[in-house]
């Protein structure tokens, strides 16, 4: 009897184990195995944050702020009803479900990867969402750092600004760590700098079960900020620049002509970086894009024909190849037939018997006519490619152009034509063919502010002295030092609106004939203040004379540098 009942009692534990394996293996196995596959290492990104821009006093000009990003990791969400959860976290957002969904299926990349669903949104926002999370399967709050260009306009053009990379520069960014959603410098320093700005990313990995619940976190990688950049650029130079721009189409630059730093770098009219990086301010952007002014275009590494400004360097290579001395004169009578036809001077009564030093006071063109024509095109072009025109400076900024400095065989490969005394005739007074940007123009004075060498200009910090070396005889310079004092300093100079009681100013006045419309307005040179020799030029598009507004927006240039020294 009792073995009969110990059997039954074994037999029922088989049955009863029998139904508990059937109806774990065959009823509920499948839910299991679901289960079991969603216990799964999630891996975290973190943003490593971008190196900090400088002025050369250690001012910020680009820095990071904390931004509040809502993500979506889609392991987690409730999949059949995301609609619902969309609707849920549109009202926080204010955003659509429609566009939510949208956004979801364009950024989604793995269901273990982060989805961007908004960002930078506002703190209050995010800690709407944050305290809502038990509705928002799925939803997450996740801090990153939002470059901010303080300076806004004033400093645009140096700090550039930073975009998400295109699909279809992945390929060439591949090899050097970018991901496929990485941010990138698109112009400026942010451009130059990007791949030392950005740093090197970081994260997690975390073990998570099917309820999402970390179990464990793996390992942990922290991200490594991006190094910093200290430029030469005196931010308080820049803004006053900027104010006195006021919108004005062109370009200022201010070098130290003893280092070549760069210590203001301008081009107007300009825009705020911010808006370019917010998505939500497509309206800002669109306008930015759209505008016809172009403020997206560096106008100090853009080339323009120079005007009178050139005549220094006609007047080097005269002197250097012996064509006139100090001494040498030519009669202006306002006019110059050249062939069959006759060219005016600006000044259309004539400026009768002139010396050098006079013509490059008054810039007249008749003496430069002669000169330039007596001496020939060739000599002209081998001293302007000395001096570095028609060729880049080696800023570090990208989109800086060569220029064009012609001649007999650069018309004849270019153009397939023959060069004319009419030519010659434009070159010499910088007309014509002739290309150079307001950097170049800078590097220019700075040949004659230090009396022959060659000054490179740069905009980041070095500790090395540079490395000069002449390129212009030092008795030929002192010349044409004399007329450009004169220019500032004479009763007959063309930029006298520059003038400063007790500062020594060598400058030189371009207008530029561009066809239709106003000319551009060239003013450039150097001054001694204090112990400082300080290099500027200033350049309006379609600005009229340069002994006009450029001249008198030097003069606030040279105005702050007076009052610190």
């Amino acid at each position: 009897m009792r073995i009969r009942i110990l059997r039954n009692i074994i037999v029922l534990i088989f049955f009863i184990l029998a139904a508990d394996v059937f109806w774990m293996q065959l009823i509920h196995g499948p839910d299991y195995v679901k289960r079991s596959e969603n216990n799964r290492i999630r891996l975290v990104p973190e943003d490593a944050s971008r190196g900090i821009i400088y002025d050369r006093n250690k001012i910020p000009l680009v820095e990071n702020k904390l931004a509040f990003d809502v993500v979506a990791i889609p392991q987690e969400m409730d999949k059949e009803n995301k609609d619902v959860l969309f609707s849920r976290l549109g009202k926080f957002l204010d955003i659509g479900a429609e566009v939510l969904a949208d956004t979801f299926s364009s950024n989604y990349d793995s269901s273990f990867s982060p989805v961007m669903l908004a960002s930078n949104v506002p703190r209050q926002t995010a800690f709407l969402i944050e305290q809502e999370m038990n509705q928002l399967q799925g939803i997450f709050i996740k801090t990153s750092s939002m470059r901010n260009y303080i300076y806004k306009e004033a400093a645009a053009h140096i700090s550039g600004y930073i975009g998400k990379m295109r699909e279809s520069e992945y390929p060439e960014l591949e090899k050097y760590g970018y991901l496929i959603k990485d941010v990138i410098g698109r112009a400026g320093l942010e451009k130059s700098f990007d791949k030392i700005l950005r740093g090197k990313p970081g994260g997690m990995q975390l073990e998570v079960n099917s309820k999402g619940s970390i179990i464990n976190v793996l390992s942990y990688r922290p991200p490594m900020p991006g190094e910093d950049l200290y430029t030469t650029i005196d931010i308080n130079l820049q803004q006053l620049i900027h104010k006195e721009f006021n919108g004005e189409k062109g370009a200022a630059c201010v070098m130290d002509c003893e280092n070549g730093e760069i210590l203001a770098l301008y081009s107007g009219p300009s825009f705020d970086p911010n808006l370019l990086i917010d998505k939500k301010k497509y309206n800002a952007i669109g306008r930015i894009l759209k505008d016809p002014d172009t403020p997206l275009f560096n106008r100090a590494l853009n080339v323009y024909p120079p005007g009178s400004i050139f005549k220094i360097v006609t007047a080097y290579a005269a002197l250097k190849n012996g064509v006139i001395d100090s001494k040498s004169s030519f009669e202006c009578t306002g006019e110059f037939k050249l062939g069959n036809s006759t060219r005016n001077c600006w000044m259309k009564s004539g400026h009768g018997r002139i010396s050098l030093r006079e013509a490059l006071a008054t810039s007249c063109n008749v003496f430069f006519w002669n000169v330039g024509l007596k001496m020939g095109a060739k000599k002209i072009s081998s001293t302007a490619r000395e001096f570095g025109l028609g060729k880049m400076s080696g800023i570090e900024l990208p989109g800086e152009r060569a220029g064009v400095v012609p001649g007999p065989k650069w018309k004849r490969a270019e153009l397939r034509e023959k060069w004319y005394g009419g030519d010659t005739a434009n070159f010499s007074i910088g007309q014509g063919y002739l290309l150079i940007s307001p950097l170049q123009a800078l590097k220019l004075a700075g040949v004659f502010a230090s009396g022959g060498l060659e000054v490179t200009p740069h905009i980041i910090k070095q500790s090395l002295k540079q490395n000069q070396k002449r390129i212009a005889d030092s008795q030929y310079i002192n010349i044409i030092q004399e007329g450009m004092f004169d220019v500032v300093h004479s009763g007959t100079g063309t930029g006298r609106n520059a003038f400063i009681p007790g500062a020594k100013i060598f400058a030189k006045t371009g207008t530029a004939q561009v066809g239709r419309g106003d000319p551009h307005a060239w003013f450039m040179g150097y001054a001694l203040i204090g112990k400082r020799n300080i290099c500027f030029v200033v350049f309006l598009e379609q600005g009229g004379h340069g002994g006009e507004r450029p001249a008198q927006i030097t003069r606030s240039i040279i105005s702050y540098f007076k009052q610190k020294s």
